[in-house]
């Protein structure tokens, strides 16, 4: 007869196992000071609830926040990337923008 693990137990090591699966470093709270909405479908919604119903996740939120690490993690080259290329479009918009006031002021 096989022995049984006793239902936290059982949460716990399947919480775990999801966390290695999705999360390259395990998935942390660290950092978290940001919100963010979104809406989704309620075919995803309900897939969120019944992870946080077996309690292998606190919240709905949790749930969203460990699949985006997991995202950005696991292709952490290229959004690093993506990064660099966005902070360079900041500085060709800032400089633009200045242009754009001088050629302004120029005309009075």
């Amino acid at each position: 007869m096989s022995k049984r693990k006793p239902a936290t137990e059982a949460k716990s090591s399947l919480r775990d196992e999801l966390l290695r699966k999705i999360s390259p470093d395990g998935y942390t709270l660290k950092d978290r000071e940001t919100a963010v909405m979104t809406r989704l479908s309620s075919d995803f919604v309900e897939s969120l609830d019944a992870l946080v119903k077996l309690g292998l996740f606190k919240s709905r939120s949790e749930v969203v926040a460990a699949f985006v690490e997991r995202t950005i993690l696991g292709q952490k080259e290229l959004f690093d990337q993506i990064k660099t290329q966005a902070k360079k479009l900041d500085e060709i918009q800032d400089t633009a923008k200045g242009l754009a006031l001088e050629a302004l002021q120029a005309r009075k």
